[in-house]
């Protein structure tokens, strides 16, 4: 079937894929890093999470899933804790309040966004400006 259709130009490539590996890292928070991906209405976010760390509790407009790629986390979400594990996913609605807290090992996590987090853009762009003058990946 792959040969009844012609491939991307290198150009229409990169217009819509991303090696995420690519993507310049940074802080959200003290030991918790991520890679943003953006889309035109929502927004990849590829986290990390050391161990016996806590995040701030927040909320924001957007609606949230959380898919665990490795470890364990526990998110408290509306004032409860839910335990995940690699593989589980977990909806947080729009304006509650959550947060991650990391167990023994580190967590990477896939967070999607929508719509869009434009804060994170901001933070992908000024990631992109550190890298091209040189500096270090994490800001």
């Amino acid at each position: 079937m792959t040969d009844d259709y012609p491939r991307a130009s290198d150009a229409e490539y990169n217009s819509y894929v991303t090696e995420v590996s690519s993507v310049p890292r940074f802080h959200l928070a003290p030991q918790i890093t991520t890679r943003i991906v953006p889309g035109k209405d929502l927004t990849l976010s590829f986290s990390s999470i050391a161990p016996h760390v806590a995040g701030a509790v927040h909320s924001h407009p957007h609606e949230q899933m959380i898919l665990v790629l490795s470890g364990s986390i526990d998110i408290l979400l509306a004032g409860k804790l839910y335990g995940l594990k690699k593989g589980d996913v977990i909806w947080v609605p729009s304006n509650l309040e959550h947060t991650g807290i990391s167990r023994d090992e580190p967590c990477d996590m896939l967070e999607i966004f929508t719509p869009a987090r434009k804060d994170f853009e901001e933070k992908l762009a000024a990631a992109r400006a550190e890298r091209s003058q040189g500096k270090s990946d994490v800001v």
